[in-house]
């Protein structure tokens, strides 16, 4: 399917009176994608796939092959006469980075050329002051052994809130603070390459489009749990971003005059459901005297507030049984929003919440689909996430690879 969209592109490309240069690296990104998509595969093959005369694809697979950036790796049955040699991409010739800020940490992995996470390390962070975030990534990036570390080919960075893509923008990030922060001219110009920003949902949902289940349904909602509530649009097997903002189902109303949010309305999901939010309404149920006292050392932090919500489980099983069925509640009416706004066929349901599944997950689907308009809910395939946290980081470098090796740039 994505080929064959290529394809289209290249095609259109040459009806036009567009330039030879253009043509050829239409050319050469179809040919790179379909290389990246059957991972191994001889050049008749890739004539065939793409529909480029065999002297095209050997001439391009050649100069290909001279940038490093594609390789030969052994030889494929023969139905008679030489053997075909199979071509892949080189995983050597360079790497990326993928950068997940989040509240009191940033998360950094580094893939091959071909999108394999290498090496993964996770640095805290004490304030959220955009310069020393940069700093922090800049310093665990450091501290870094791969062995293509010196050729670093572009970084993605997922960031929660309202981001602009194009511009490079992180317009509107709540849990950090920030406003029209330049985050991708920032880390070009610390790192000396190319980045890209993304909402960190919306990452995390590219990673499961490549990895996960999502890529077997044409329309699907992602939405994540936890330190902040998000979610993510799959519109026929694309993620739909707008001019930024969509999926910002933490910011519905589901308390009229409730608590008041970090986005300055009151009574928004984020506001009720946030992991802070729990810890809060714990604090206020619980006759405990230490919790109460642990409470007071509680910080702004996925490690701080998630580590309050065990000890809370342990402790004072009625209180926090007693706040996570409201959760439960309130994650529920949510869903059924979505479904009844959006009738997904999938809906992924992801995030640090999951740690507490068996305390909430179960009761909100059940009220999400008895509640939905009517048989709308029984339509919806439900999953729970079950890739691993460096996704989160992982999708921005599958949009850059995608970016970068497989489409032409339409400035």
């Amino acid at each position: 399917m994505i080929v064959s969209l290529v394809k289209k592109e290249s095609s259109d490309a040459m009806n036009t009176k567009g330039s030879k240069h253009l043509i050829k690296e239409l050319n050469e990104k179809l040919i790179l994608r379909t290389i990246h998509e059957n991972l191994r595969i001889d050049r008749a093959s890739i004539a065939k796939i793409t529909g480029l005369s065999p002297a095209t694809v050997t001439k391009i697979t050649a100069s290909l092959m001279k940038q490093g950036m594609i390789r030969e790796v052994g030889s494929a049955e023969s139905s008679g006469g030489r053997r075909p040699v199979l071509l892949s991409l080189n995983p050597s010739f360079g790497c990326f980075l993928g950068i997940k800020i989040g509240v009191g940490y940033v998360e950094l992995v580094a893939t091959d050329f071909t999108g394999k996470p290498l090496e993964r390390k996770q640095c805290e962070t004490e304030e959220n002051d955009p310069k020393s975030i940069v700093s922090i990534i800049k310093s665990c990036w450091n501290s870094f052994h791969i062995h293509t570390k010196d050729r670093l080919l572009g970084i993605g960075v997922a960031v929660s809130g309202v981001v602009d893509s194009e511009r490079g923008l992180v317009k509107d990030s709540f849990l950090l603070k920030w406003r029209d922060v330049p985050i991708v001219e920032m880390l070009s110009k610390t790192f000396h390459c190319e980045a890209l920003v993304m909402n960190d949902v919306d990452s995390f949902a590219m990673s499961h489009l490549w990895l996960g289940n999502a890529r077997n349904h044409s329309n699907a909602v992602v939405v994540t749990l936890g330190v902040g509530i998000g979610g993510a649009l799959i519109i026929n097997g694309k993620i739909h971003t707008a001019k930024g903002g969509v999926g910002e189902i933490g910011h519905m109303t589901v308390v009229q005059d409730g608590a008041l949010c970090t986005c300055g309305s009151r009574g928004c999901l984020e506001a009720e459901a946030s992991f802070a939010a729990l810890v809060r309404k714990i604090a206020n149920t619980t006759t405990h005297k230490g919790l109460k006292e642990l409470y007071k050392s509680v910080r702004q932090s996925e490690r701080s507030e998630i580590e309050y919500l065990r000890n809370a489980k342990r402790t004072d099983r009625k209180a926090f049984q007693r706040v996570f069925d409201e959760y439960a509640q309130l994650v529920g009416i949510a869903l059924k929003n979505i479904i009844n706004t959006l009738a997904p066929d999938y809906l992924l349901i992801g995030g640090e919440a999951l740690e507490f599944a068996e305390d909430f997950l179960d009761n909100a689907i059940q009220f999400a689909v008895k509640n939905s308009f009517g048989r709308l809910g029984e339509g919806v395939v439900f999953e729970v996430d079950d890739l691993n946290q460096e996704n989160w980081a992982l999708g921005s470098i599958y949009k850059l690879i995608d970016e970068k090796l497989f489409r032409v740039s339409q400035k």
